[in-house]
């Protein structure tokens, strides 16, 4: 592929990011509530340093206030110190992801094949990681690529590895 267009191909993926990249926000108050679980196979616990990792199988399902994450296995990173949840890793084939983004009731829903989920320690935002064969489906936009970092409280897709597809839905829907 030419340096040309190549160029083009990043400049038409921004442009695309830069609108999937709208006002709607994920509900606040599911910041507020606790990460729960629920799997119907076997789980293991260990520390490792000042981690505690908890390890679950068949029929994983991830909730925190609205949002909701299905998949076959799922791995919980636990602070030993705070005990609050540093990372949740669910596989899957697929995982699927669901989640209210404002009152209005809109809905955002995604899968891969791995969905890694956690707080950004910088600007505390909620961020999903979506890997092999990624796909966001929100109102007004659907992209579906080999990799997708979704922040939640922005609906806004950070970065996404290529190839991709998408579309753009009108604002008049």
């Amino acid at each position: 592929m030419s340096k040309p267009l190549i160029r083009q191909y990043q400049h038409h993926l921004l442009a695309v990011l830069i609108l999937l990249s709208h006002h709607s926000l994920a509900l606040e108050s599911d910041k507020k509530e606790k990460v729960q679980w629920s799997a119907d196979g076997d789980s293991t616990m260990r520390i490792e340093g000042t981690t505690r990792i908890l390890e679950m199988s068949t029929n994983v399902r991830v909730t925190q206030g609205t949002l909701e994450i299905l998949g076959d296995e799922a791995i919980f990173e636990y602070s030993v110190v705070t005990k609050e949840p540093n990372k949740v890793t669910v596989h899957g084939n697929p995982v699927q992801y669901q989640q209210q983004l404002d009152e209005d009731g809109n809905i955002v829903n995604g899968s891969s094949k791995t969905l890694s989920f956690y707080t950004d320690q910088i600007d505390g935002n909620t961020v999903l990681e979506l890997v092999g064969d990624a796909s966001i489906k929100s109102p007004d936009s659907t992209m579906n690529c080999s990799a997708i970092t979704y922040i939640v409280d922005q609906d806004l897709i950070r970065d996404a590895a290529g190839p991709c597809v998408g579309a753009l839905s009108s604002a008049t829907n």
